[in-house]
């Protein structure tokens, strides 16, 4: 097995509104080990999305600024600005829980979560949604991993945000993904929805060795969860190590002002009386604030 899951080399990228030019990402390079779960943290604008979509060939970076090289478990996804033309046997391999779900409403649980197949069967079957008995065990037995079984015939549309957003873990979990990207998934979640989606992503990382990404405004979140952190700042990594070293004073040298984006974080459901020794950031902020 290779020793990095994720590699980005000098990724720059310019988005171009008019008259003016904005860089999403400026010669940012990281590497993820086989593994390894890994929060990314940044205030609104630094760069986490931008970031992620480019590990999946959604975007390429800015050709001729640097190598501008994505490799994905040892597979070339972009390079000096073009995508690579085998980005789809890497997209098969990573699965993807995006804030907004992405789930078809009018569709049972069951059946968005077939949908992880997509890249792995025939295309003339996943058209027309014709799908093995053994796959649709192996579909209700991921929905099961992550506490959702039970609603297996409902429509998407009918279930809570936090509910949808376990399905599509299952979803990822049925296409055998080897990393998980998830981008800002409890972003519009209740505290116990998004504990229950946070707990299941670390779970799945323990106990399948999946590789598993999260971008989070909520630090105490990644304190939890996320023995790594990488911190983003104008496109920039900023910051790549443990978790528990995010303290209120440290977050504050990292991004000045825009600290409290990251600080305030809701709770996650402790007990008052043990708040402070559990997630001491976000004691100290209320503490301050």
């Amino acid at each position: 097995m290779s020793s990095v899951a994720i590699e980005i080399r000098g990724l720059t990228k310019t988005f171009n509104k008019g008259r003016s030019r904005t860089r999403a990402l400026d010669d940012a390079s990281l590497r993820v080990g086989p593994g390894d779960m890994v929060a990314l943290i940044g205030a609104s604008g630094s760069g986490k999305s931008t970031l992620i979509r480019h590990l999946i060939g959604l975007t390429a970076g800015d050709a001729g600024a640097g190598p501008c090289c994505v490799t994905v478990l040892g597979m070339p996804v972009q390079e000096h600005g073009r995508v690579s033309t085998g980005v789809r046997a890497v997209r098969a391999r990573v699965g993807v829980v995006f804030q907004q779900f992405n789930l078809v409403g009018r569709l049972s649980l069951l059946t968005n979560v077939l949908l992880g197949l997509l890249g792995r069967i025939p295309a003339w079957r996943g058209c027309l949604g014709l799908f093995t008995a053994e796959e649709k065990a192996r579909a209700l037995d991921a929905l099961h991993r992550v506490g959702m079984h039970e609603y297996a015939g409902q429509r998407a549309s009918t279930l809570s945000g936090g509910q949808q957003q376990r399905a599509a873990i299952a979803r990822a979990l049925l296409q055998e993904a080897s990393i998980i990207l998830a981008d800002e998934p409890i972003a519009s979640l209740d505290p116990e929805s998004a504990r229950r989606v946070m707990e299941n992503l670390a779970r799945i990382n323990r106990e399948d060795g999946t590789t598993v990404v999260v971008s989070l405004h909520q630090v105490d979140f990644a304190i939890r969860y996320c023995p790594r952190t990488v911190a983003m700042r104008d496109g920039r990594v900023i910051y790549d190590g443990p978790s528990t070293a995010l303290t209120p004073e440290f977050l504050r040298e990292l991004y000045g002002a825009s600290s409290h984006e990251l600080i305030l974080a809701g709770p996650l459901g402790a007990k008052p009386h043990d708040e402070g020794d559990r997630f001491p950031v976000l004691a100290v902020a209320r503490a301050v604030g």
